[in-house]
């Protein structure tokens, strides 16, 4: 079985017109997932499980948040910390930048709410924690052009929205992200919501191939249980790889660069 490479994803809010979340643009180059609108975030490093005390220090399992927050402050400048949010682009490392500043990040600031794990027949997997961020109504962030093209702060319907419309492609973890930040009316209630949650069951979706589509299914949806025998298929990448040729209908985390 494919390793799981570990990764945290911040969905960062602030309270606008209701609930609005940070998403960011990754480049029209990339090799994966071009175009696509995410959360800030990605890789758990070596170095994220030795974090500085500006960091809160390390102890098991605080590499995820440790992460989450160094990937928020290189990817959109943001700093999380417990006298508010500080608006600071990287000039180079983000623990070094930390430690030498007046301010400690604040790690105990995330709600961790969720736990997506690729679907098992995928060549590259990930094990990706899920954390909820409030900021500043007024906080502003940056991203870099490269790392990522652009950013917007938009309300979780509208987000779904643009991508039911065609206009913004997002990934289905992220989607369901999407829906859930979009079940509650205000940033308090959602964080009231979240912060309940006591335990985080993985979610581990299947792969579906059809003649001239693809799709992910969920534990809940109708076909999960049958996709279970083509998870073993080794012919199913060979497949999706076709379905994607072809200009079938697939999740965005499977078009390729164009």
């Amino acid at each position: 079985m494919t390793e799981l490479r570990r990764a945290s994803t911040v969905c960062v809010v602030r309270e606008g017109a209701g609930v609005e979340v940070l998403m960011v643009r990754r480049p029209l180059t990339a090799t994966f997932m071009p175009g696509v609108w995410v959360f800030p975030g990605g890789a758990v490093d070596h170095e994220d499980a030795s974090a500085p005390p500006s960091f809160g220090g390390n102890h098991p399992g605080s590499d995820w948040k440790v992460a989450a927050l160094r990937e928020l402050i290189e990817e959109t400048g943001l700093w999380i910390t417990s006298d508010g949010t500080r608006s600071a682009p990287l000039t180079h490392d983000a623990f070094a930048e930390v430690e030498s500043s007046d301010v400690a990040v604040d790690p105990d600031s995330l709600i961790y709410f969720s736990n997506w794990i690729t679907p098992a027949v995928l060549p590259i997997r990930f094990d990706t924690r899920f954390f909820l961020a409030v900021v500043d109504v007024d906080a502003e962030a940056s991203v870099d052009g490269d790392e990522l093209i652009d950013l917007d702060w938009v309300s979780p319907i509208e987000a779904l929205e643009r991508e039911r419309a065609g206009t913004w492609d997002v990934a289905f973890p992220t989607r369901k992200t999407l829906e859930l930040l979009a079940s509650e009316p205000t940033v308090v209630a959602l964080t009231d919501r979240l912060g309940a949650i006591e335990s985080v069951p993985p979610v581990e979706p299947r792969l579906y191939v059809g003649d001239n589509e693809a799709g992910i299914l969920m534990p809940e949806d109708e076909g999960f249980d049958a996709a279970e025998p083509a998870q073993k298929d080794p012919t199913i990448l060979q497949r999706l790889a076709v379905v994607v040729a072809e200009g079938g209908a697939v999740p965005a985390e499977f078009k390729s660069r164009s």
